[in-house]
């Protein structure tokens, strides 16, 4: 197996020598744009770190990828996020950022390189904000898209779940789209928005995106887009 979801996290490892743990889309300093909006909410930035603490301990990988979308704020760096991102890049661990849409000014403010995409063990993993780069691989696992479903019970409530998506690109390639690990972010429905789907990733000519399979965090399968409208 070269991968394999957390149960119940939007988290991944890839086994290796030394296997790896992959979170995608942090979003720190959201809390700012929420205050604007006049929602107060305490900084996230502890409970998100003990969270990745966790899963590294749990799952024993020696290193850590982020997919993307380490800051939240664009096009500028927040006051929260220049003191966030460092403290939760302190994870006692080698971390390796893929840089996101939201992560302009990202490498001085993480102190490393952010890299446009990695090739692991035949995987390509990229944010999903461009294009896919031109390199052999057999998977691919992206990002930036916040798959979420949407159930509305019997009573009428609705409720968003996060969720997996998994499929296949239009040349054959495996596709994973990972979910948020911000808890703050439930997630676009997709079985609702099918159609609206984010990025150049998800709107390839002959993607069938009716045809991309759900996956609840603790895996069940809930069949195709198409079919959980």
């Amino acid at each position: 197996m070269d991968l394999y979801p957390v149960p119940d996290y939007p988290a991944l490892v890839i086994p290796g020598e030394e296997d790896i743990l992959v979170v995608a889309d942090i979003h720190l300093g959201m809390e700012y744009e929420l205050l604007r909006r006049g929602i107060n909410l305490p900084s996230q930035v502890q409970i998100l770190k003990a969270e990745v603490e966790y899963l590294l301990g749990a799952t024993g990988a020696a290193r850590l990828v982020i997919l993307g979308d380490v800051k939240h704020n664009i096009p500028s760096i927040s006051a929260l996020e220049a003191k966030a991102v460092p403290s939760f890049l302190s994870l006692g661990v080698p971390v390796t950022l893929v840089k996101g849409n939201h992560d302009g000014g990202i490498e001085p403010l993480a102190g490393m390189p952010a890299h446009p995409y990695l090739v692991l063990n035949d995987t390509l993993l990229v944010h999903g904000h461009m294009r896919l780069p031109d390199v052999p691989c057999r998977r691919v696992v992206m990002a930036h898209a916040h798959p979420a479903v949407e159930i509305t019970d019997e009573l009428g409530k609705r409720t968003r779940e996060k969720c997996w998506i998994r499929g296949h690109l239009p040349d054959g390639r495996d596709l994973v789209v990972m979910p948020a690990f911000n808890s703050l972010i439930t997630g676009i429905p997709l079985n609702r928005a099918v159609d609206d789907m984010p990025g150049p990733v998800l709107s390839l000519p002959g993607l069938d995106r009716g045809a991309l399979v759900a996956y609840l965090l603790d895996g069940t399968c809930l069949g195709p887009l198409s079919a959980i409208r």
